[in-house]
């Protein structure tokens, strides 16, 4: 082999290109691999058109032929989650709210009806919307119901709840018989007084004619003959400071009226021996002012029983154990 063959040629920094139908070395397949992995893959775009158009053919088809639509019924169904979720929500916020607007219900009722009333007295006391038009007067028997309302139109054209009780009493003072009243309200313009009158029990003769007193002393009137059903009083009963007075005054007030309509006349000397004069005539000792309401019944009976009889004498004054007299 000779010099010149052996000689290495000079490096020029240039590769050599193999020449055509020459066998790749490993280095180049290895460089082209790389450079074919980092260009991206293509798509081709023809396909994709296709496989759409197919699709929307065959979902029109389906809706021609009348089968349901798979997409349209999962976003109805999605619809109706979500509705049912929003349902549910609103059910769990009502239970957990409930106290709270039931404690707003109370406030909101009580402060309405507070309002109301507040509104109501208003009106009543400061307008004369509630003022008073109409006065009755009941319960009167013997006082005059005439006067009585003739006393009272002091208060027409007052607001109902203005009128006062001490304008009613000082209207009242001058009629003695009258014992206690109430004064009832009735609106928009309606007063009423109910009064009961003090019950005369006993009369006493004077020289003017018969003073009439009730049970606790109070002078009734006067009269020139001694009213029915108001016994005379004699002895100790004249004297109104008297034991005998009250004992006597006390059984006459809560006896029966049908009963003391019988009684004419009345005498004691003391408390327990106090005598009652029957119109028919006959006496009866009726001992002192306990248990009236029995005596007049064993009383009562005994008339029954001797209505046939002549009775001079009865004593009650123990009503276990009555006696007559013939």
């Amino acid at each position: 082999m000779s010099k010149h063959q052996n000689a290495s040629a000079p490096d020029t920094g240039l590769e050599a290109v193999p020449e055509a139908g020459s066998p790749a070395s490993p280095v180049d397949d290895a460089e082209s691999s790389s450079r074919e992995a980092a260009v991206a893959p293509t798509v081709d775009l023809s396909d994709v058109r296709a496989i759409r158009a197919g699709a929307e053919t065959s979902l029109e088809r389906r809706r021609e032929r009348g089968e349901p639509d798979s997409v349209r019924a999962a976003e109805r169904r999605l619809k109706a989650a979500a509705k049912q979720r929003r349902a549910r929500f609103r059910l769990e916020r009502k239970r957990f709210s409930a106290a709270s607007r039931g404690r707003r219900r109370f406030w909101i009722i009580a402060g309405s009806v507070g309002a109301a009333l507040a509104l109501f007295v208003a009106a009543g006391v400061f307008t004369p919307l509630m003022a008073v038009r109409d006065v009755r007067v009941e319960g009167a028997a013997t006082v005059n119901e005439a006067d009585i309302s003739a006393a009272l139109q002091r208060f027409t054209g007052v607001p109902l709840a203005l009128v006062d009780d001490a304008e009613v009493h000082r209207a009242l003072e001058p009629f003695p018989v009258i014992q206690r009243y109430a004064v009832e309200r009735v609106p928009p313009h309606t007063l009423i007084v109910r009064i009961q009158e003090r019950v005369p029990v006993l009369s006493v003769a004077g020289d003017a004619g018969f003073s009439i007193y009730d049970a606790a002393g109070v002078l009734l009137g006067t009269a020139e003959a001694a009213p029915a059903g108001v016994p005379v009083a004699g002895g100790a009963l004249a004297n109104l400071d008297s034991d005998a007075f009250h004992s006597a005054a006390r059984s006459l007030r809560d006896m029966p009226d049908e009963l003391r309509a019988q009684i004419v006349g009345a005498t004691a000397t003391s408390a327990q021996d106090v005598t009652l004069t029957l119109a028919s005539g006959v006496e009866v000792l009726w001992g002192d002012a306990t248990d009236t309401r029995r005596k007049a019944v064993v009383l009562q009976t005994m008339l029954t029983a001797l209505a046939d009889q002549s009775v001079s004498r009865i004593d009650v004054s123990s009503s276990e154990a009555p006696v007559f007299v013939q």
